[in-house]
């Protein structure tokens, strides 16, 4: 008799110990799913007024439904447009199984989310700064009723501005700069070309001069000597050959 009293004791302390692990294991299967997107609109190709973050999130409740649901959407490093909100949810909900979302400023509640679907919100946002690649446009805080327990998540909105016009204006200047580094050394090597074929050209021209000047001393002895053969009269007939011999010489150099 009390050895079944003790097993029974036994029986209920392990069933006791069994309940306890299953209620402290029971929150790593209440989870929800929750993904975040933001587009940034560098080229003003939205209806909208360009350069706005184009921000989505999208909760689905796992594997096991949610009730109950508030998420919040917090400004960081960017302005939220109020005006820019809308839900969707999938599959949309049809008949007496429609879903109540309500929103309060960057707040909005759900009252249930079943297995298999999820909402969609979205949202615009103007970057605060241009100056940065990357900035987080807003943290996502979600708390939730999901098997009997209160639970919170947070998703961080980020989005990649590297087209924004800062970075454009940068890149734009950096270009003009190089180019205009790249017409500097263009032009000093058009002027040493210019100074080296002055330079060729100027000392072609002053050999030329050099000839024509020896030229013209050539011709001016050659005329003198014909000039004192002239009144040489002792050998007639040598010296009249001698004569016509620098006369030819002298008809033979050609003087520019």
């Amino acid at each position: 008799m009390e050895m079944n009293k003790k097993n029974t004791a036994l029986v209920v302390f392990l069933f006791s110990v069994a309940i306890a692990i299953s209620v402290c294991v029971m929150p790593a299967f209440a989870k929800i799913n929750c993904e975040s997107n933001a587009t940034f609109d560098y080229d003003g190709s939205s209806a909208f007024f360009g350069e706005e973050i184009q921000a989505t999130v999208t909760i689905n409740p796992g594997e096991n439904e949610v009730k109950d649901m508030r998420i919040d959407i917090l400004e960081v490093e960017a302005l939220i447009d109020d005006n820019s909100f809308k839900h969707t949810i999938d599959p949309t909900p049809t008949g007496e199984d429609k879903r109540s979302v309500t929103r309060e400023g960057h707040t909005l509640f759900c009252d249930e989310l079943k297995r298999g679907e999820s909402i969609t919100l979205m949202f615009n946002a103007y970057p605060k700064t241009m100056k940065e690649k990357e900035i987080k446009v807003a943290d996502v805080r979600i708390s939730y009723t999901q098997l009997g327990q209160r639970l919170d998540e947070e998703e961080k909105v980020k989005a990649n501005i590297e087209k924004s016009v800062w970075f454009r204006y940068e890149d734009a200047e950096k270009r003009a700069s190089s180019a205009k580094w790249m017409f500097y050394v263009g032009l000093i090597l058009v002027i040493i070309a210019g100074v080296s074929l002055f330079i060729q050209w100027w000392g072609k021209g002053k050999k030329e001069k050099e000839k024509d000047e020896i030229k013209r001393n050539w011709h001016k002895n050659l005329e003198d000597i014909s000039k004192k053969l002239e009144l040489a009269k002792d050998n007639p007939t040598e010296m009249e050959s001698l004569k016509r011999k620098i006369e030819r010489d002298i008809k033979s150099i050609k003087i520019k």
